[in-house]
């Protein structure tokens, strides 16, 4: 699994056996890596233990993991919660894992792309529903469709924990002076938090990137999307790909060329809005989007046209 955050717990507190660590061990068992997967497993037992406490679960709560590998965090995740959905685009991965925790009641796996499918499709698939949490070791090549598909999803889930590559990590936090169009488009649904980082060492075989944990927490609904009506969302992210589509360049340049406006226009809307022209997209803040995109709205409502 990957990785991010800024602070790894001083002392990690061991609970079980940590599971043995490859070659021997996953060796042991049959597994090859599948590069064209993504794959690499994590092996640290203590990181394992840190990434299922972050669920902050109960035995109530129902969990949809993705990327369950051999199983070695879907059987912490196990001991945990009421309800384990695991999925695994590789079959052979999945039929292992299946094997392994044949004695687990509370677990399903099921071999499928989960990007074929819903979060809530997958948990009537299993026999489970919502309201659930979404955890994973995410391949790098498919963390941004994944992270997407779950906030996105209706219902979503109340939780999202992933390990991915740290500095994909550090885009999804943001913070000030380095928001990015991936941290604003999390923070419309949620609040993402840095948890700690994990070494290439902690996987089998070593990934050529440090990994990071990262915690989603969702917002109430409410709040979510920056309070803007769900019709309106495709229209709120059409301004902010437009405003980080040349994130080096300031505001009122990039905005005034990206809908082909004077750029006295785009400098009044900006003033209306509260924003300095000359600031970068990543010194916005969501509320400074959203105060910018009632204004288009308001005065220029075809430029967010599709």
């Amino acid at each position: 699994m990957r990785s991010h955050g800024s602070s790894r717990p001083s002392k990690p507190k061991k609970t079980t056996q940590p599971f043995v660590a490859p070659p021997e061990g996953l060796r042991r068992l049959g597994i090859t890596p599948r590069k064209a997967l993504g794959q690499h497993f994590l092996i640290d037992g203590f990181i394992l233990t840190d990434l299922a406490d972050a669920c902050r679960l109960g035995p109530e709560d129902t969990v949809l993991e993705i990327g369950a590998g051999p199983g070695v965090l879907t059987e912490e995740l196990a001991k945990r919660a009421g309800r384990v959905v695991a999925v695994d685009i590789d079959e052979e991965m999945a039929g292992l894992a299946r094997r392994r925790l044949a004695e687990y009641t509370n677990i399903e796996i099921l071999p499928v792309d989960v990007l074929d499918y819903t979060p809530l499709e997958l948990l009537e698939e299993a026999g489970a529903t919502a309201p659930y949490i979404a955890t994973g070791n995410l391949p790098y090549y498919i963390t941004q469709p994944v992270i997407r598909r779950l906030l996105e999803a209706d219902p979503a889930p109340d939780r999202i924990i992933v390990l991915v590559q740290r500095e994909v990590a550090r885009r999804m936090v943001g913070g000030p002076g380095h928001e990015s169009l991936l941290s604003m488009s999390i923070k419309c649904y949620g609040r993402p938090e840095p948890l700690f980082d994990v070494p290439a060492t902690a996987f089998w075989p070593p990934p050529k990137v440090e990994s990071a944990a990262v915690r989603i927490e969702r917002l109430p609904e409410g709040e979510a999307a920056a309070g803007l009506d769900r019709a309106l969302i495709p229209r709120f992210f059409h301004l902010l790909r437009a405003g980080y589509s040349e994130p080096r360049k300031q505001m009122h340049n990039v905005l005034a060329t990206a809908f082909g406006i004077p750029d006295s226009t785009m400098l009044e809307m900006l003033e209306v809005a509260g924003i300095e022209p000359t600031a970068r997209a990543q010194h916005l803040e969501l509320m400074d989007w959203r105060r910018l995109f009632e204004e288009i709205e308001a005065k220029h409502p075809r430029l967010l046209d599709a």
